[in-house]
Order: structure tokens, then C-alpha cells, then sequence
């Protein structure tokens, strides 16, 4: 999902667009580096439970898959929500997914 298809730049002029739109896409990355680092720890705290081998158990690596998965669910089922508030509050009807 872009801002992009969410910020009105009507009335911008072309160089300045084109620095905010580059902006716009540092703090995507930002955001997108931010939320994989806050899954990682979390689910490293969750399903790592010890320190006696350089590899994950069986349960661990189970454990991490799924949390991660989780993760990335939750962070897209938010997604959906925000583009179809977003789309209430502006052309009408959400887009289908």
C-alpha cells in the first residue's frame, strides 16, 4: 500500500512532489524496517526459550514460523482496515481484495 494513492499533490509543484514523494518512501521503509524488527524480537522472546545450541529446537522453529505468520496477518488484516476507513471517509466503496 502507498501514500501516494491517499496525499493530494494537485497543487504541489513537480520538484517539490518529487521530494516528498521521496519522503514519503524513506518513512515507508522506516515503517516496514521498524515493524520486522518489532516481530523479531517478539517472536525471538516468545518461542526461544534457551541458549544450548547454535540452532533453533524443532518447538522453536515451529514456534517462530507461526508467530511470524501471525505477525504478518495481523499486519495485513490492519492494512485492509486502514485502506477501507480510508476509502469511507473519501470515494466510496473499498476496494475488493
Amino acid at each position: 500500500m502507498s501514500f501516494t494513492g491517499t496525499v493530494k499533490l494537485d497543487g504541489v509543484p513537480e520538484h517539490q512532489r518529487n521530494e516528498l514523494l521521496q519522503e514519503i518512501e524513506k518513512m515507508q521503509m522506516h515503517n516496514s524496517s521498524k515493524t520486522y524488527n518489532e516481530m523479531v524480537e517478539q517472536c525471538f522472546n516468545d518461542c526461544v526459550k534457551t541458549f544450548r545450541s547454535s540452532t533453533l529446537s524443532e518447538a522453536e522453529s515451529k514456534c517462530v514460523n507461526s508467530c511470524a505468520a501471525k505477525f504478518i496477518k495481523l499486519g495485513r488484516r490492519a492494512g485492509y482496515r486502514y485502506q477501507e476507513a480510508t476509502y469511507t471517509q473519501g470515494a466510496g466503496a473499498p476496494p475488493k481484495t
